[in-house]
């Protein structure tokens, strides 16, 4: 793919190139996810209405970031009356949020992570019953862990195709972003089996808020400093605390510049501008200690407010196991 990209790159204009790089990605990547997911058995995610799902007007992006522990138990009840979205070992945190995304972990890649991965799937299975699943990259190759989960924790569990960006600037990316909202890919729908990835999964999550119609977005444990998750902490998950997958202390690896990839800051910045601003869609961050503060607004207090006319999401009876603070 990447010679491909290089090529067409170098003989053709931008416009045409995205529509080469589209037209070479729908029947050449996408046949090829597509038979990925169906030897996993996983249904897409259209199959699912997630108008059904959705209670709120805003959505709580839970990510693995250190800052996660420093959430208080009252902050944890508002975040449970409205909607919330994990994001890969979320599993691992008691919160049960009501739609979980997840990138497939491989066993040839990583197999302690797979084993691991596996374990941790089934034992939250239960809890995890009435959220929504979303399964993305399906295409990986390799042994995957999604499909060696229980049937219990298939429960509500779909898969994604993910749309990639080809983008090597931000000026690029914003062109991109205009070229998909122009063709369909990132309109308004609460059934659809296609969503954005563009450096990190954290792009995902915004396009995912964007289709849904939320009006308010909370970054929650996206710090994007170093590679230092939450559940490393040795006092609250001291079964997870030796558990990693790259270096700690290094920088976070989804934020560095690289040849068809600008960081990740820096396309949230170009998806705010490009795409919620214009939908009155407003973006937060939860903890100031965020790489992406103070590009970023910290959020105020109000969106973190229970809310007693709305019946509490399923996390929110298990809130009160919370020891954050």
């Amino acid at each position: 793919m990447k010679a491909s990209l290089a090529t067409l790159a170098k003989r053709l204009p931008y416009p045409l190139f995205l529509r080469a790089f589209y037209l070479l990605y729908r029947y050449r990547n996408l046949p090829a996810a597509d038979a990925a997911r169906r030897r996993a058995r996983v249904p897409l995610l259209s199959d699912c209405d997630l108008a059904a799902h959705k209670r709120s007007d805003t959505l709580f992006v839970l990510g693995g970031g250190t800052s996660i522990n420093d959430i208080t138990a009252e902050r944890w009840q508002g975040i449970a009356a409205h909607d919330s979205l994990g994001l890969n070992w979320w599993l691992i945190h008691p919160f049960v949020p009501t739609f979980y995304m997840l990138e497939v972990v491989t066993e040839e890649a990583f197999p302690e992570g797979f084993r691991r991965y596996i374990e941790i799937a089934n034992r939250r299975a239960p809890d995890y019953a009435g959220t929504v699943k979303i399964a993305m990259e399906l295409d990986k190759p390799g042994t995957q862990s999604i499909a060696h989960v229980s049937p219990e924790f298939r429960r509500n569990l779909y898969a994604a195709y993910n749309l990639p960006a080809p983008a090597r600037t931000e000026q690029e990316f914003a062109r991109a972003l205009r070229y998909l909202a122009a063709t369909g890919p990132l309109r308004r729908e609460t059934r659809f089996s296609t969503l954005l990835k563009y450096a990190a999964s954290l792009t995902t999550t915004l396009a995912f808020a964007l289709k849904l119609g939320y009006k308010n977005i909370v970054l929650c444990g996206i710090d994007l400093t170093t590679q230092e998750y939450f559940y490393q902490d040795p006092q609250l998950y001291p079964d997870w605390a030796e558990f990693e997958y790259v270096p700690r202390q290094s920088r976070h690896d989804t934020d560095v510049r690289l040849e068809w990839r600008i960081p990740v800051s820096s396309a949230i910045a170009v998806m705010r501008r490009e795409l919620l601003e214009p939908a009155g869609v407003e973006l937060y961050i939860e903890n100031r200690g965020s790489a992406l503060w103070p590009m970023l607004p910290e959020a105020p207090q109000w969106l973190f407010a229970p809310r007693a006319t709305q019946a509490p999401h399923a996390s929110a009876a298990r809130a009160g196991v919370l020891q954050t603070d």
